[in-house]
């Protein structure tokens, strides 16, 4: 008679024998609280040894991206010189046929010369007729332009909405971060206190006695209409020249306090941006010069250095070091 085959039967289970493998201890066994904290603390150590890094990188971009600009719209200048056999004012408080306006109205020196940033669009809607402010004005000014913006500057659509005649009619000016060197304060000057792009005045290059490549023609001023003081933000529209076709736009340069609370002291920049020498790269700013290069102005530029480097015949004389 045939039998079944036998089957065989299951081992018992025993601790530490061959059979032991389907113990229950044996699943997937999870982080324990100080193998997580002390993972979380090896990421906040890479965290911190890689942000700087990456910041630094992004802020050599924005300041390249800042240089960039400044050469755009000083190569504009040029070719408006090449044109015109001058560079435009500063600002136009009119009439002044000079610069083709010959009725009682302001302009600044940003409208003369978008065509030469490829805007003919926006210069061929500009009223003359009218005062920028003007609503007749509005669509032009009120158009942000990127080659007026830095972009380490905070709050890149700014709009001026209180100065001149915008508060009358519920108008606005883009803003920008870029200004003309109108002049310097006469302590700071022993000859000629005036800079390249003077209100109502258009220059010639035979007028740059200093030398085109030490005369700066634009420079940072940026963050307005916010005051900023060394780097703390204070009240939004409490500077006027913010807009890029604004005519209160000039740096005027006296120097200022350390802390930016009041003008006239020995900080050169950085330290208000009041119609001084201000912008939001770490160590200094940047500034394009009569001759189209763009250099970076060190933090620690002693104030009557740059204040040499503002006149355009000042007679003083600045070495290459001392920028």
């Amino acid at each position: 008679m045939m039998c079944a085959p036998r089957l065989p039967t299951t081992a018992p289970v025993r601790e530490g024998g061959a059979s032991a493998r389907f113990l229950p201890n044996d699943k997937p066994r999870g982080y324990t609280l100080v193998e997580l904290l002390v993972t979380i603390a090896i990421i906040g150590v890479l965290v911190g040894l890689l942000l700087p890094a990456v910041l630094g990188a992004r802020e050599a971009g924005n300041r390249m991206t800042c240089c960039n600009n400044l050469k755009q719209l000083g190569l504009a200048l040029q070719h408006f010189h090449g044109a015109r056999n001058a560079f435009p004012p500063g600002r136009v408080d009119g009439p002044y046929p000079a610069a083709g306006v010959y009725g009682t109205t302001n302009h600044g020196w940003a409208v003369f010369i978008i065509p030469y940033i490829e805007q003919n669009a926006l210069y061929n809607r500009y009223n003359w007729d009218q005062s920028l402010g003007a609503q007749a004005n509005q669509d032009v000014v009120a158009c942000p332009l990127k080659n007026f913006w830095c972009p380490s500057a905070p709050e890149q659509n700014r709009y001026d909405t209180t100065h001149g005649q915008f508060a009358v009619y519920g108008g606005k000016g883009a803003c920008g971060d870029y200004a003309p060197t109108w002049s310097v304060d006469p302590s700071l000057a022993a000859n000629d206190c005036r800079g390249v792009l003077v209100p109502n005045q258009m220059t010639e290059l035979r007028d740059i006695t200093d030398g085109t490549s030490s005369t700066i023609l634009l420079t940072e001023d940026a963050g307005r209409p916010k005051l900023w003081q060394a780097g703390r933000a204070g009240p939004d529209q409490a500077v006027a020249g913010g807009p890029w076709a604004g005519f209160q736009t000039g740096v005027t340069l006296t120097g200022s306090q350390p802390g930016g609370a009041s003008r006239r002291g020995p900080c050169a920049l950085n330290c208000t941006n009041d119609h001084e020498v201000y912008s939001f790269h770490s160590g200094g700013a940047n500034a394009v010069f009569a001759d189209g290069h763009v250099q970076f102005l060190k933090t620690a530029t002693d104030l009557r250095i740059l204040a040499a480097l503002v006149t355009r015949a000042g007679m003083e004389i600045v070495s290459t070091t001392d920028r």
